[in-house]
């Protein structure tokens, strides 16, 4: 037995021996539940205890739960899981601690510690990921009969071009808003004709690609996660590892292919909405005619920018499919891991999109393209 009991002036003492875990055998467990049961009063002495298990704290304090009783001989670690128990326990009726202690300051340090470590789990996780494509995708190119035509066109259809309205849309509004805003501002300053060329660059570089960058990242990322993840949950997958199938060959690079081959394509689309907006925006703000804006756009808009513009493409169309991709198989347990896994691919999408477009600022400004 890892206890002894002993009735003491109506208290029950109960005096642990050894080391306590939840491991303990279920006759044991049954006899201290009974004897505390049986009791009002109880008294635990913890003397011979130096380690105890969470678990099992949580199973005596709700044995103990509305009795009388007393700990004694515990030690630190022992009173600081008997005080987080009995905070579990008070949450119904909270009550504002007086002053701050060290045991909450310990907590708030362990929860950013255990978010900081998860962080680094998962992305290491991502890293892996993106490696196994990358290794899938040039065996493919060695031997092409594992290239999937048929899944990737079916996915630049699904998962690009059908985006086309809403993003096309989106990128018409955006672009109208900011390139009205630049005009304004420039024309305060006396050079309203520098809108043109100015509003121009800003959407073949930014606006057209990044904006559809978004729409994309929070539509096809998402369906990407949605799909993998029920798969998973239906065992899907298994089924194709049975089969001595590669889930990377069937589910992860047709999807990534599509979305690196339709984004170019797509940001040509948007930039023509996006230089069609910012025309109408200078149009009625400053009344600049079509054809003064053609002829100043061809005169100091170069091609470069246009290219900027189509090279981020691809890049963001691998970003986007692959956290798509890498949120939907890791989805387990049950449905709500569905919806879970689709939130923090359309967060995790946009974050990468966004730092990938920072990082070619960074780069064509230094290499001043």
């Amino acid at each position: 037995m890892c206890f002894e009991t002993r009735f003491s002036d109506d208290i029950l003492e109960v005096k642990l021996l050894k080391q306590c875990d939840f491991s303990l055998p279920k006759n044991e467990r049954l006899s201290l539940q009974n004897a505390i049961l049986s009791a009002s009063r109880v008294r635990v002495d913890f003397a011979e205890i130096r380690k105890v298990d969470f678990v099992f704290c949580a199973f005596l304090k709700e044995l103990l739960q509305g009795k009388q009783y007393e700990l004694i001989h515990t030690n630190t670690e022992i009173d600081e899981i008997f005080a987080t128990l009995e905070m579990s326990l008070s949450l119904e009726t909270p009550v504002l601690p007086s002053r701050f202690s060290l045991f909450s300051l310990s907590s708030v340090f362990l929860l950013f510690g255990r978010y900081l470590s998860d962080f680094f789990q998962s992305f290491l996780n991502f890293l892996y990921f993106c490696g196994m494509c990358l290794s899938y995708f040039f065996r493919s190119l060695l031997h092409p009969k594992y290239i999937k035509v048929s899944s990737i066109l079916y996915h630049m259809n699904q998962a690009g071009f059908k985006a086309l309205p809403v993003a096309l849309l989106t990128a018409f509004i955006v672009s109208y808003a900011i390139a009205l805003q630049g005009v304004l501002q420039l024309e305060r300053m006396g050079v309203p004709i520098m809108s043109v060329e100015i509003v121009a660059k800003l959407s073949l570089r930014e606006m057209g690609p990044f904006i559809l960058a978004i729409v994309i990242a929070g539509r096809s990322s998402s369906a990407f996660s949605a799909q993998l993840g029920v798969m998973n949950l239906t065992e899907e997958t298994d089924a194709l590892k049975t089969m001595n199938l590669s889930v990377f060959d069937y589910l992860v690079l047709p999807r990534v292919l599509a979305l690196v081959i339709a984004m170019p394509l797509l940001v040509f689309l948007a930039d023509a909405v996006s230089l069609f907006a910012a025309m109408l925006a200078v149009k009625m703000q400053t009344g600049i005619n079509f054809v003064q804006y053609l002829e100043r756009f061809y005169e100091y808009v170069g091609i470069n920018n246009f290219w900027v513009g189509v090279v981020k493409a691809p890049f963001f169309g691998a970003a986007i499919a692959l956290v798509g991709c890498f949120r939907g198989l890791y989805v387990k347990g049950d449905t709500e891991s569905v919806g879970i896994a689709t939130t923090m691919s359309v967060v995790n999408a946009i974050f990468w999109v966004i730092l990938i477009n920072a990082i070619f600022s960074i780069i064509t400004t230094r290499l001043d393209v």
